[in-house]
């Protein structure tokens, strides 16, 4: 999804649905040009969100007639409303009130029922903490504004703690993440992603390897409410920002203090630009730092108590940073960068800028962690895409969440923006998006959480896989990954500074231990093609499992880049049993044309029970453990057809053995775009060129695209009649503007009267491989087409983008059909 999308709401605070249908209709998306740095910031300090383009120098704000009146007095221009987005926007909010109208019950979200209440949140909390006494606790940490004044209103203010309590005493200091879901309480999507991260944590622990180490090494702390006052009204479809308190914030329209102004750590640091002391303005910031109930528990609860110096003990983060509490300018605060060995994590989660923002956000001055916070920023915003950039990018921001975590004990700390069109984002779009994207990229920083500044520059290791999940002690077993340094954002519109990539320079297995630890004893893994010398890297080895206990066991894998810097490891598990108790399938998979061994797959299934192995790179050889069944067994590899034996008995103690020949997928279209044209259709300004920076072959390219262009590559009609499990391949250089232009791969299943996006890039100056899977709605398909379209907009371009060895290969009856009229005619029909 793109990160140019509607980030402002700025409609009173409705009391009924029929005052709410007026202030809808009253309001309109307006866009305006700004003429400086200066224009904006006396925007921003007026509307809560602004959607700014800073290339164009535009923004886009939701207001009314006076709205739109402060826009101009304001010294903006081009001030006009845009009709189309309006329209949309009045659409979805009349079916929103509609909901509402419908008298759903205030235990239920109207119209949302994929985001839970306050109440239905904290029932999760207790169902999971009263199902998982042993890795969960829900703990409670202060009270509300609304219950500070009237015990029997408001909430406690409570954690979900997911750790694994019973190795916590030996290891007290492990790594934390502390998260903070929907301090802004209109903000439906951050409390339930907050949730849900929870939940995939404590759900998968046992049975999924990532989330069993995350649990055993680490200590999660998620505020999945962090306003639950104004939570509580938000839910009635009202757009509540701030807390309820209505003595420090009296307004009749906009009750409240904004909390994420009310931190202490540069609190009214900007002289009103990047909060506001109006009661009524969406950004007030309250008449001290710290003057909230909420404000005053969130940051004991993360920091513990500081002193005026700045020194804070009693908190989920060690204080390693100096700087004192309440500086009197950004210049003022110490100055001191947190040591690169510094744990841990805190994020604060809003809507609906998609922006992945740290550090600092009332000064253009970086962070003294500033290179470190930027690497894992642009790590994460690989996953959901979102513009990573210091927080002032836009516009000042004072008193805020993260630069007083930061700020006071140095954590690394992040605001991420979630995407979506509205602050209640319609749960087909969260549950599509927003919710995937961005739990990925919360795993991926629970990987980090050891050294999050600088594990984020070494490479992640992705597809941990071992040999066989059930392992006999005494057997060597084999371990296997792939070693990534390339996923970055690289998008540079806001930051002009890219991730670094580099060439892999090491793996290592170890077992039940972080390779880093003392006593890991690590085993040093080989890169598959026999060097280290691509960003990418296939790995393999083998582990001893002598002296191993019966049980479960997890083996971990980290890569290093060629400068020796350690990335982000990850895990696959095994389990060690009694010889007597399983029994083994054995033999060995090759490839049916070349013989050659190859890196497969093998999967054991009857009925629940299922067990996995992998074959030997260098042999093809495989043993698989099961338990006493009749199995169904499945075989696959990249780029073959997969293969099926029925019927495998495995016997207590015995053996069974079978090899298997997998068949190479066949050729359905290849262009390596050295022998013409190939049936394209080239629109300018595509062509073949050769000699292309790093690319010394033909390849198709764009040189010297301009600006508004939609231009496409599309091939002719490509028959798919009987064949399955397809799966494109290409290299490309995505020289673009970053942010901006963008290079798309689309397919079309019906000769291009429609088509469908398969891949996006933008802003990338070196080739990389890519492999992707077709949807299973392409197979046997007659009239496909392939298309690469490149689209710029009004201004700047690059060298473009160049694309070479495109291939389309397939599988099913059609392959199959291939395979077989080969093997007689070579005479094995004997």
């Amino acid at each position: 999804m793109s990160h140019k999308r509607l980030l402002a709401v700025a409609l009173s605070v409705a009391t009924s649905a029929a005052m709410a249908q007026d202030a809808v209709d009253a309001a309109w998306i307006i866009q305006a040009h700004y003429p400086d740095a200066a224009a904006l910031a006396r925007v921003a300090a007026q509307f809560d969100h602004l959607q700014v383009d800073r290339k164009q120098r535009t923004v886009r704000v939701l207001a009314d007639a006076a709205g739109e009146a402060a826009l101009r007095a304001a010294g903006l221009d081009a001030v006009q409303v845009d009709l189309a987005a309006t329209a949309r926007l009045h659409g979805f909010e009349r079916t929103r009130l509609a909901a509402v109208r419908s008298g759903m019950g205030a235990k239920s979200i109207p119209g949302f029922a994929c985001y839970r209440t306050v109440e239905e949140t904290y029932t999760t909390m207790d169902q999971l903490a009263a199902a998982h006494t042993d890795i969960v606790a829900a703990d409670s940490f202060g009270k509300s504004w609304k219950k500070t004044q009237n015990p029997s209103q408001g909430y406690d203010l409570r954690a979900l703690r997911i750790t694994n309590f019973a190795t916590l005493a030996s290891d007290p200091d492990r790594p934390a993440m502390v998260v903070f879901g929907s301090i802004h309480a209109r903000e439906y999507g951050p409390a339930e992603l907050t949730t849900r991260f929870g939940e995939w944590l404590v759900n998968n622990y046992g049975s999924d390897p990532e989330a069993t180490w995350l649990v055993d090494h680490n200590d999660f702390r998620l505020v999945l409410e962090a306003n639950p006052d104004g939570r509580k009204v938000a839910e009635q479809q009202v757009y509540q920002r701030k807390n309820m308190d209505t003595v420090f914030g009296s307004c009749s329209s906009s009750p409240g203090i904004d909390l994420n102004r009310n931190f202490p750590f540069h609190w009214n640091i900007t002289g009103g630009q990047g909060s506001s002391g109006n009661t009524c303005n969406e950004t007030y910031r309250g008449p001290t730092p710290m003057s909230e109930p909420e404000t005053q528990h969130l940051v004991h609860y993360v920091v513990g108590d500081c002193t005026a110096a700045g020194v804070c003990t009693g908190g989920v983060f060690a204080d390693r940073r100096s700087g004192p509490m309440s500086p009197p300018s950004v210049g003022g605060d110490g100055g001191a960068a947190a040591p690169d060995d510094t744990t841990g994590v805190f994020f604060d989660i809003h809507s609906n800028a998609s922006l992945v923002l740290w550090p600092w956000g009332d000064t253009t001055n970086g962070a003294p962690n500033q290179a470190g916070l930027r690497t894992l920023g642009r790590r994460m915003a690989f996953f959901n895409d979102y513009t990573p950039e210091q927080s002032d990018s836009l516009y000042p921001t004072d008193g805020t969440t993260d630069d007083t975590m930061y700020g006071l004990v140095g954590v690394p700390a992040y605001t991420i923006e979630l995407d979506g069109v509205d602050f209640f984002q319609p749960c087909a779009d969260f549950e599509s998006f927003t919710l995937p994207a961005n739990l990925a990229a919360l795993r991926y920083t629970a990987r980090s959480l050891h050294a999050p500044y600088r594990l984020p520059a070494g490479p992640d290791a992705l597809e941990v896989a071992v040999g066989s999940d059930l392992v006999v002690a005494g057997d060597s077993l084999s371990v296997s990954a792939r070693i990534d340094d390339t996923r970055f954002n690289q998008s540079t519109a806001d930051d002009p500074v890219p991730g670094t990539i580099r060439n892999i320079g090491s793996a290592r297995a170890s077992v039940d231990a972080l390779p880093w630890r003392s006593g890991a004893n690590p085993v040093t893994l080989a890169a598959s093609d026999g060097s280290f010398d691509a960003p990418v890297e296939a790995v393999v080895g083998t582990i001893a499992t002598a002296g191993l206990a019966p049980g479960r066991h997890l083996a971990f894998v980290q890569g290093s880049d060629a400068l020796g810097t350690g990335g982000t490891p990850n895990a696959a598990q095994f389990d060690i049993v009694a010889a007597a108790s399983v029994g083994t399938l054995q033999g060995q998979v090759r490839d049916g044309a070349t013989l050659a061994p190859l890196v497969a797959q093998i999967t054991l299934t009857a009925g629940a029970q299922s067990h996995q192995g992998v074959s030997g790179g260098g042999s093809g050889n495989y043993q698989v453990h099961g338990y006493p069944a009749t199995y169904q067994v499945h075989v696959t590899a990249p780029g073959h057809m997969p293969e099926d034996l029925a019927g495998v008995v495995l016997s207590a103690g015995a053996s069974a053995s079978h090899d298997f020949m997998l068949y190479p997928n066949c050729s359905v279209f290849d262009d390596d775009v050295e022998h013409g044209n190939a049936g394209w259709t080239a629109a300018s300004p595509w062509v073949i060129q050769s000699n292309i920076g790093g690319n010394t072959s033909h390849v198709w390219n764009t040189p010297n695209y301009g600006n508004n262009l939609n231009s496409s590559l599309t091939s002719a009609s490509i028959n798919l009649t009987g064949y399955a499990d397809l799966v494109l391949t290409f290299d490309d250089r995505c020289d673009t503007e970053a942010g901006y232009d963008f290079g798309n791969v689309e397919y079309s299943s019906n000769g291009g009267s429609s088509w469908t996006s398969l891949y996006t890039c933008s802003g990338r100056d070196q080739w990389q491989s890519h492999r992707l899977q077709l949807p299973a709605g392409v197979n046997g398909v007659a009239g496909f087409k392939l298309r690469m379209r490149l689209q710029s907009d009004v201004s700047v371009t690059r060298t473009g983008w160049a694309i070479d060895n495109i291939h389309l290969e397939g599988g099913g009856p059609a392959c199959r059909a291939v395979w077989d009229d080969h093997i007689f005619v070579d005479g094995f029909e004997d």
